[in-house]
């Protein structure tokens, strides 16, 4: 017999390993296993999973598709979800990624993806046809069955019912993406094999596939110029290979893009460098433009007027679904051209102007360092006295608080200062005394902040100050406030638990029970709770209105 020649790395890859879903130290056999793994009711898990009807389990709608068209999203329900939800990490953990594979991978992305074929005479961008439906049930289970699961039959049966609908990978399921990794691991070595034989760059973003060259010519193994059509056709020896591994090209997706052409894959031009197209920065300021120009409803409805259509669904809400968009894009030219990008900054500071609540990312591009947590509102009188001691508590406590007198320098413009920073904040402080109550700027500062409040904006917190006229401040009634009793560490303590809330578990321990306003809904729990001898549960847990 022939002695081992391969190496020890080789060796090393060929052992099976430990199993990578486990209960009490051994491999899923059965059901009931698959049913004690997630902690839940065998006979609930089998019913809900093989006996209640499909629409049970998942809620299906269409998104439009970024090259047109809609696209088909099946999102899990009730206890599907849940189990989804925790099996999608030790998937993701047992995933050892294939160098090509970009897709669905920390530290990877489209980016990364396109970064591989900067600067390449030839590029070719092939689309897989009907990716997540062709991953079905049968090749499900057969992976739950080999390596590294190791399950037995029973229980890679059920765990496929949990992870498949309609026979197949559901767009919109937490466990999808690295299930896919996996049933691709195969086309991707087979890929990767012909990509070097014939001196190529191969990667792979969940169904987009690269092949690049410095080549004269794509070699005929690859792509062919069909003569009768005059289309880059996939070539037969292509064709074979994916066919192997279980998949199959959408014919209709072939494109090959030579140097003197605007070359993109997965969306980025990469020409010379990855780069986001000019035509996405370009509805970006649209979009941006009809939010100033016409408000965000007017702008949210013209855009989905335009692009879904008369016979397209409206989102539930447009304005947000709009403003969500404007975001999303963003944070897409962030991670492709960085956050130091000229381009990028200029629509984030425009963005600042038109959004009362902005995003955070959006806040510390813009504000860099003066992205506060806390916005103090007061009137001058109350500063001395007041604001400023708890400024200096807040900042003991590593709470970066915003105080007129330390941000604004000489010369700089009070008003957008102020409204900026207030902008900047997700929590205000409202100093509301005698005097306040009698201002108008401060007056204004507070209802600005309030009303966001009401719609989620904001995390107003009320100071009371001695016992002022709250007439002018109608949205303030009935909320829990806090009191000042001239101790400034205990304000500031109280903030540091609504910046930063504690677990779950911290809060069981009872916090401190802050000091508050008497006669407030909150001061009425308390009593309530210490008659029943309860404990507190802190300043978060007490300015959540009932």
């Amino acid at each position: 017999m022939p002695s081992d020649t391969s190496t020890p790395t080789q060796r090393k890859a060929r052992e099976p390993g430990p199993p990578a879903i486990t209960i009490n130290g051994r491999a899923l056999q059965t059901p009931f296993d698959v049913a004690q793994y997630f902690k839940v009711a065998h006979s609930h898990m089998m019913w809900v999973l093989f006996k209640a009807p499909a629409a049970s389990r998942y809620r299906t709608f269409e998104i439009p598709k970024r090259t047109g068209g809609m696209r088909l999203i099946s999102a899990p329900n009730g206890l599907v979800r849940d189990l989804q939800t925790k099996l999608a990490p030790a998937l993701a953990a047992a995933y050892e990624a294939h160098p090509s594979a970009h897709g669905f991978l920390k530290a990877k992305s489209v980016v990364t993806n396109a970064h591989e074929h900067i600067g390449q005479r030839l590029v070719v961008n092939i689309d897989l046809e009907d990716f997540f439906p062709t991953i079905n049930f049968g090749r499900i289970r057969g992976l739950f069955m080999s390596r590294p699961f190791y399950m037995g039959a029973g229980a890679a049966s059920v765990m496929a019912q949990i992870v498949t609908h309609r026979n197949g990978l559901p767009q919109g399921a937490p466990t999808s993406p690295a299930l896919s990794n996996f049933i691709a691991a195969t086309l991707d070595r087979r890929l990767t094999r012909l990509a070097k034989e014939n001196r190529l760059r191969y990667t792979r973003y969940a169904d987009d596939i690269t092949f690049s060259t410095n080549q004269p010519t794509f070699p005929p193994s690859i792509v062919m110029t069909d003569v009768a059509t005059g289309r880059v056709v996939p070539a037969e020896t292509l064709e074979r290979a994916i066919a192997a591994a279980g998949f199959a090209i959408n014919r209709k997706k072939v494109r090959l893009q030579t140097r003197h052409q605007r070359q993109t894959v997965t969306g980025l031009v990469v020409n010379s460098s990855t780069n986001v197209h000019r035509a996405r920065i370009r509805k970006i300021r649209a979009m941006i433009h009809a939010w100033e120009k016409f408000g965000l409803d007017a702008a949210a409805s013209e855009h989905f007027a335009v692009h879904r259509g008369s016979s397209g669904k409206m989102p539930d809400h447009p304005a947000a679904a709009f403003r969500n968009i404007v975001y999303g894009q963003l944070s897409f030219v962030k991670m492709v051209r960085g956050k130091a990008d000229p381009v990028f900054l200029k629509l984030c500071a425009k963005l600042i102007d038109l959004d009362p609540n902005p995003s955070k990312f959006i806040r510390q591009m813009v504000f860099g360092a003066d992205d506060y947590d806390v916005f103090i509102s007061h009137a001058s009188e109350d500063k001395e006295t007041i604001a400023r001691p708890i400024f200096e508590a807040c900042a003991r406590r590593g709470v970066k608080a915003f105080l007129d007198e330390a941000h604004i320098g000489w010369g700089e413009d009070f008003t957008k200062k102020i409204n900026t920073a207030l902008g900047s904040a997700r929590t205000v402080l409202c100093v509301i005394s005698q005097v306040s109550v009698t201002k108008e700027w401060p007056l204004a500062e507070v209802n600005t902040a309030l009303s966001m409040d009401v719609i989620g904006q904001k995390r107003v917190v009320p100071l009371i100050v001695g016992s002022p006229d709250l007439s002018k401040l109608p949205l303030i009634r009935g909320r829990d406030q806090l009191v000042w009793r001239g101790d400034a560490e205990t304000v500031a303590a109280e903030l540091v638990k609504v910046v930063r809330p504690p677990t779950p578990e911290v809060t069981k321990g009872g916090a401190a029970v802050p000091v508050i306003a008497p006669n407030s809904p909150a001061e009425a729990k308390r009593a309530a709770q210490a008659k029943g001898a309860k404990k507190g549960g802190g300043f978060f847990g007490l300015f959540r209105k009932k």
